[in-house]
């Protein structure tokens, strides 16, 4: 399914140049769609995760068998394993339910609105793809967060804060060294022990948006993980926040990332697929690395659907995608063109996107796809009200960050956008019932679906639903 990214093909390569460099209807940035890394070896990118994080970050290289496997191990179950081998067994499960709060499941249809029933952990990678080298030669590296339900024993333990100066580059922190970036907290503990479910958890991908960074929407990435969920997202290199913090915005990039992106998302997966089969890993048994949602925002919405013709993959949820693109790429990831696809999905946009044109990015393409399919329109939403980046110091960057004062007025303006703090509240309703639905299937969590759920967001959003 990967394909390499040097075949380009001219006319996808003009349609994304125009599409993409010209994406922000007159204001030239997008900036948790944020920058522009220059390539990066293993050593370096390895080098650039914080020397204070809390115990080892590790580095996992992508050969047949994983580095830490004794050699004897295989990477792959052959495929002649016989059919009445019993699967993997991570042990006893842990309880699904915490004070009367029961994970979603034929049965049980908790609130998308309540923090789930798990404590969430977080650990995080540093993996290698040779198979998708970067323009100079070099292997891709991928740094990437794993969120996921955590043990009972580290419920009320203290939560990882994302320091956006201490997790970038020595460049950034010079040129920021008197400006304060901002702090992203969260409830997810560093490293906690994966929890052992009732059955295996769904993976659900996260791809952040051009210029943007892997936990930049832990608003949604970190509470979906307390529903019974484990998420994988990693910083695509060469074209991550810390790039359009050093160079501004340069859409020159575009093409080159939009050809490595798919790549990326399919090589998490079968990473994970690697690590629920390591007994040795904290994964074992742990995730159906086969139950897949992939999601993202703006070009990582995009790249959601370039997967989408994946057999693992089962949902997708877009948020402000780049949709009018899809039909330039799938095909050449053997996925389906959007009149093509019948793949449940929910899409998101905001109606005051000054990023992308909501009507062409977002409303047409989602109006030619077959069902099931859901939208839910923020309309007073910008490109970033689905993202963290308004928790960001922008009116402290703006003078060294220019692209800073349009993500202000872009979904993170207190008088012309909806609150961006109630307005994830919706995201969150929708998208996690959505999950829970199809992901874990709880068909009571239809009940989240529909209009008359959002009738406490009022006038702010309209929820239309073509489900079949």
């Amino acid at each position: 399914m990967r394909r390499n990214a040097k075949a380009t093909w001219m006319g996808m390569t003009l349609a994304l140049g125009l599409s993409l460099g010209g994406c922000d209807s007159g204001n030239g940035s997008d900036v948790t769609d944020p920058g522009v890394p220059d390539a990066v070896d293993v050593a370096d990118t390895v080098a650039d995760v914080p020397a204070d994080l809390p115990g080892d970050v590790p580095e996992e290289v992508r050969p047949d068998v994983p580095a830490d496997v004794p050699a004897d191990v295989p990477g792959d179950v052959p495929a002649d394993v016989p059919a009445d081998v019993p699967p993997p067994d991570a042990g006893p499960a842990e309880p699904s339910c915490f004070n009367g709060l029961c994970a979603a499941d034929p049965m049980n249809a908790p609130s998308p609105l309540a923090f789930g029933p798990f404590p969430v952990g977080v650990r995080r990678y540093v993996f290698t793809d040779p198979n998708n080298p970067n323009p100079d030669g070099s292997p891709r590296v991928l740094k990437t967060e794993v969120w996921y339900p955590a043990v009972e024993a580290s419920r009320g333990q203290p939560g990882y804060a994302y320091d956006i100066k201490a997790d970038s580059t020595d460049a950034v922190r010079e040129k920021y060294k008197d400006v304060d970036l901002g702090i992203y907290d969260t409830i997810a503990v560093w490293e906690a022990g994966v929890r052992v479910g009732e059955r295996p958890w769904p993976l659900v991908l996260f791809s952040h948006g051009a210029f943007g960074i892997r936990y930049q929407t832990v608003f949604f990435t970190v509470v979906l993980a307390s529903h019974g969920y484990v998420v994988m997202s990693a910083d695509h290199q060469g074209n991550t926040l810390y790039e359009i913090l050093m160079a501004g915005w340069d859409p020159a990039t575009l093409v080159d990332s939009a050809l490595r992106r798919p790549n990326d998302l399919l090589f998490l997966m079968d990473e994970m697929g690697r690590k629920v089969k390591d007994p040795a890993d904290p994964f074992y048994a742990r995730v159906d690395a086969d139950n897949v949602a992939s999601t993202g925002h703006s070009f990582g919405g995009l790249t959601s659907y370039v997967i989408a013709g994946d057999p693992r993959v089962k949902a997708l949820v877009p948020m402000a995608p780049e949709a009018s693109m899809v039909d330039a790429l799938a095909p050449n990831w053997y996925a389906p063109t959007m009149h093509e696809l019948s793949m449940p999905t929910v899409m998101m946009g905001g109606e005051m996107d000054h990023t992308l044109d909501y009507t062409t990015s977002q409303w047409n393409p989602w109006g030619e796809q077959l069902p099931p399919k859901w939208f839910l329109t923020v309309h007073r939403g910008g490109h970033y009200t689905f993202t963290d980046i308004c928790r960001m110091n922008l009116a402290g960057v703006k003078d060294l960050w220019s692209d800073a004062g349009d993500a202000m007025e872009d979904g993170c303006d207190p008088v012309n956008n909806w609150s961006y703090v109630e307005a994830q509240k919706a995201i969150n309703q929708y998208a996690i019932s959505f999950l829970n639905r199809f992901m874990r299937g709880s068909e009571g969590s239809a009940q989240y679906m529909t209009v008359e759920a959002g009738a406490p967001y009022g006038d702010e959003i309209t929820f239309t639903a073509v489900p079949e």
